[in-house]
């Protein structure tokens, strides 16, 4: 095994012919390996002992999926759609223990929301910010629409721009802000499309996919590569404990 950092990344339930699965897409994996440098280990189901273990990892990565974030979690009214609660579960312990473990964390889509949750923020349904399924998959993953970047923020120090073209495919969104959390981008309609942890080492989320292009598209790239120095640093400093 190299010295690269590595990373948990969770998945999500899945039926296959009726039976149980635990699945990522394998574009996560393949920016993650590619692009930020890291090992990559998959982590499924509840993972209850997980937050106990997660200061063994140099991050943890949670990233998107059709299913939403049940709304217990969170006060909110009874919702409609698929849902995954062994995810939330996973996500709700091992993001507060990272942060405390000073752990790297990236979110994507439904990992943003995780990331307000966790943190005890509150989340809204949005219209307009769903894909165009009559597109075929590659074109779906397209910058759709502008996002204003933060000044002085984590993704506009990355990115050193002011406004980025993003792909934000979601149902779900921020609507309180987590205590703790800041915002980093935000859509024409109002809606928050990025958030990091303050006070973290590294820890931002973002409600777009950089996943799909992450070794050609400039932002994706960016993230990835931001995220990789992080869990290399800390990887380092791991290494001399």
């Amino acid at each position: 095994m190299t010295g690269k950092p590595l990373v948990a990344l969770a998945a999500a339930a899945e039926q296959v012919d009726g039976v149980p699965h635990v699945a990522v897409r394998e574009v996560y994996v393949r920016a993650l390996e590619q692009v930020s440098g890291c090992h990559v280990v998959v982590v499924g189901g509840p993972a209850p002992d997980l937050a106990h273990l997660v200061d063994r990892f140099d991050g943890v990565v949670f990233g998107g999926h059709q299913s939403n974030v049940l709304p217990r979690w969170y006060g909110g009214e009874p919702g409609s759609g698929p849902a995954d609660a062994d995810r939330d579960e996973l996500a709700l312990s091992v993001i507060p223990a990272a942060l405390r473990a000073d752990v790297p964390v990236l979110g994507i889509c439904r990992g943003l929301q995780e990331l307000n949750v966790a943190l005890g923020g509150t989340l809204r349904n949005v219209p307009g910010h769903t894909e165009d399924l009559s597109l075929p998959r590659d074109e779906q993953y397209l910058p759709a629409h502008p996002v204003r970047l933060t000044e002085g923020g984590v993704l506009r120090r990355l990115l050193g721009e002011p406004s980025v073209e993003v792909n934000s495919l979601h149902y779900q969104a921020i609507d309180r802000l987590a205590p703790g959390l800041r915002v980093e981008a935000v859509a024409p309609d109002g809606v928050v499309e990025a958030a990091s942890a303050e006070g973290a080492a590294f820890c931002l989320a973002v409600q777009w996919h950089p996943e799909w292009y992450a070794a050609t598209d400039l932002v994706s790239v960016a993230l990835f590569t931001g995220f990789g120095a992080a869990v290399a640093a800390r990887a380092a400093r791991r290494a001399v404990i």
